[in-house]
């Protein structure tokens, strides 16, 4: 089913290529044992209940995003979003986003397609989010500045100020992308994007653009400025949440001493969240496994952190993030009397071009 999918290959060379590099640069095995030994781990379980308190701020969300299209939900969104994420963690390629979608439309009088377009306004708000909190940690003197790049402030034109604008300019930019996107009508869309592809021949440019069609479906909510801000606002409790379970983890490594007031450590935990979980958009395997530890480490190093501590750190961090989910997803898919290998042949059946076989032709 995968072997001969290109986005698949893609993804497995993706994360072979991080994680060949996270170890080549931030892994000494004679030394992470060691740290890994001394960790306090008892942090580990009320971090938990953060992450779950995301998925719940998750679930939140996706309720708002759906609520055109099925109105008050007649079963759990919840459990729909943790087995998403189960999918997510265990199916290469993201299908696991399709999964969800599909089994949303099992559970609810909604189209799969339809669903999958919200799932796409969830992403775009997720990088959103993430991007204002690498620019909040820029503000608070934690990026750009003297620990994280040395004397490259007073190098470049305009200095820290400057660096501050950069670190600010990856937030407006996008945001002002989903604006225009959720702003304007989605025929004009469409428009836009059948004169980008013209280098495309007309059967894979037509199939391209009824994959466009059904995903704008799902940005029915989404039509305003005012509906975008909270939809905005609602991924931004999803990820306090998360940055908040990372920096529990944190206080297991002894992170905080590095750092010089409390400003800059929880600044430096927000360098983390934004780094490694962007890092998510790059090709990977199931879980984002590589460029996440890859990414989440050198920011750290780049922070002050030793080598040694941070890969081991992002290392423990991402293993917090993927055995909950994908163990209570599996919990909550047995109890509903259905299989992950059940819904990744119902979705790939009722719609192949969102499992990306048609797009990857």
């Amino acid at each position: 089913m995968f072997f001969g999918n290109k986005a698949f290959w893609l993804g497995a060379i993706g994360s072979a290529a991080f994680l060949a590099v996270f170890v080549l640069l931030f892994v000494d095995f004679d030394t992470i044992g060691d740290v890994l030994v001394g960790a306090n781990y008892t942090y580990i379980v009320p971090s938990l209940g953060l992450y779950f308190l995301a998925v719940w701020f998750r679930s939140a969300r996706w309720k708002f995003l759906l609520k055109p299209l099925i109105g008050k939900p007649s079963k759990s969104i919840y459990s729909v979003v943790v087995v998403g994420y189960m999918a997510n963690n265990l199916i290469p390629v993201r299908i696991g986003e399709v999964v969800r979608s599909y089994y949303l439309s099992l559970r609810e009088s909604c189209s799969a397609s339809a669903a999958f377009g919200t799932v796409a306004v969830e992403r775009a708000t997720d990088v959103l989010a993430l991007l204002f909190i690498f620019a909040v940690a820029g503000l608070m003197g934690t990026v750009g500045v003297e620990r994280a790049v040395g004397d490259l402030s007073s190098e470049v034109p305009g200095g820290a100020p400057m660096l501050m604008m950069v670190a600010l300019l990856p937030f407006v930019a996008v945001f002002t992308v989903v604006v225009v996107i959720t702003t304007v009508s989605h025929g004009t869309v469409i428009s836009w994007l059948a004169r980008t592809m013209f280098m495309f021949g007309k059967g894979l440019r037509d199939t391209l653009l009824g994959i466009a069609a059904r995903m704008l479906e799902g940005l029915t909510v989404v039509s305003s400025i005012s509906s975008l801000a909270k939809v905005f606002a609602w991924s931004l409790p999803v990820w306090a949440s998360e940055a908040a379970m990372y920096y529990l983890i944190s206080l297991g490594f002894d992170l905080r001493p590095i750092f010089d007031s409390q400003v800059e450590f929880i600044a430096a935990i927000l360098v983390f969240t934004s780094a490694a979980n962007l890092a998510g958009v790059l090709p990977s395997t199931a879980g984002s496994w590589g460029p996440f530890d890859f990414f989440g480490a050198a920011a750290l190093v780049a922070l002050g952190v030793g080598q040694e501590v941070a890969a081991a750190y992002a290392l423990t961090v991402h293993v917090a993030l993927w055995v909950p989910p994908t163990v209570v997803g599996g919990i909550l898919l047995i109890l509903d009397g259905n299989s992950l290998s059940n819904l990744m042949k119902g979705a790939t059946v009722s719609d192949k071009s969102l499992a990306g076989e048609e797009s990857t032709a």
